[in-house]
């Protein structure tokens, strides 16, 4: 019975979302709702949301919130992106490269915090702002464009955009549950003073999880660089924004931890929210659908957070009430 309600509850978020979807869809004329074609677009979408939130999620565990990793994404991606095109379109040298470059550049931050000494939010907001500033300068500001490039694109085409995807779930995965980093970093997050008292060395955690989110940003920016032109960032913490669109689904991931844990949680959160913005985009016009899908996903966020936190609460007082009328 604990494995039905534990299923019940994980699934319970995307099938909603994609029954209430489908329903919109098919009210509107919109019969591709739910093809095979819908769902090979959609996984582009969905592995660039599990990715960038699983980057995010894993120092937001620790209790840090970090506004870098856009801007890193950016750097990494106008640099491997280019260099690859430039060496006769490889594949395989942009993959190592933008995972090289997000693990230096994601590295540098948490140097920058830990000897810097300085704030969360001031060490990764100026470390956002000189990633940013440089973006300008790599190629004269012209950025990097791979829409058309069939080869590089194909990283992020379904089906091989999996590939990436199971890697940058298997990463997260790994430093969670197989290593003390990861282990630690609850501890860190609940009472970061206790658990320096009691033996945990909080510079050398901070340092590994920047390696290991540098890694998964690595793998975001594989999947996210050829979906799209990306421009140089002349607009001081416009990456910022830009990312953390992607925090949603840990907020759902942290609701749905007891049912699936926060891994599996997260990844339930992008399918829901992906299906969310699909959705209202193919009823609506591009444009307009974007906006009312940033207005409905606010609402459905906050209704979440409400739920999970009063939820227990409403169902008992309806168990007391029906109790009163039987009395």
């Amino acid at each position: 019975m604990k494995i039905v309600k534990r299923i019940a509850g994980t699934l319970m978020l995307p099938v909603g979302m994609y029954i209430i979807m489908m329903i919109l869809c098919f009210a509107n004329g919109k019969m591709f709702f739910g093809s095979l074609a819908m769902w090979k677009t959609l996984s582009v979408d969905i592995a660039v949301s599990i990715t960038c939130a699983l980057g995010i999620g894993l120092q937001f565990k620790s209790g840090r919130f970090d506004f870098s990793g856009g801007a890193i994404m950016l750097v990494a991606g106008i640099i491997a992106g280019n260099v690859a095109k430039g060496a006769g379109n490889n594949l395989l040298l942009m993959v190592v490269l933008c995972m090289v470059c997000c693990l230096i550049l994601s590295l540098a931050v948490a140097l920058l915090y830990v000897y810097g000494r300085l704030p969360i939010i001031i060490a990764t907001i100026g470390m956002a702002m000189l990633y940013e500033a440089i973006t300008c300068l790599l190629y004269n500001g012209t950025g990097i464009n791979l829409v058309s490039n069939m080869t590089l694109r194909s990283i992020s085409t379904f089906p091989v955009v999996l590939i990436p995807l199971a890697l940058g779930i298997g990463i997260y995965a790994f430093y969670s549950y197989a290593t003390t980093t990861g282990k630690q970093a609850v501890l860190l997050s609940n009472n970061q003073q206790s658990a320096v008292n009691i033996g945990i060395n909080e510079n050398k955690n901070i340092i590994i999880s920047y390696i290991y989110s540098g890694l998964i940003f690595g793998i975001a920016t594989v999947i996210w660089l050829p979906k799209a032109m990306h421009g140089a960032s002349f607009t001081s913490l416009a990456t910022v924004g830009e990312l953390f669109s992607n925090i949603l689904p840990v907020f759902i991931g942290l609701m749905l931890v007891n049912f699936c844990g926060d891994t599996i949680g997260t990844i339930m959160g992008s399918i829901t929210l992906c299906l969310l913005n699909y959705g209202l985009k193919a009823v609506l016009s591009n444009e307009t659908g974007a906006a009312v899908a940033t207005v409905v996903t606010g609402i459905f966020i906050l209704a979440l957070n409400v739920v999970s936190a009063q939820g227990m609460n409403w169902i008992n007082m309806i168990k007391q009430s029906f109790r009163r009328k039987e009395s």
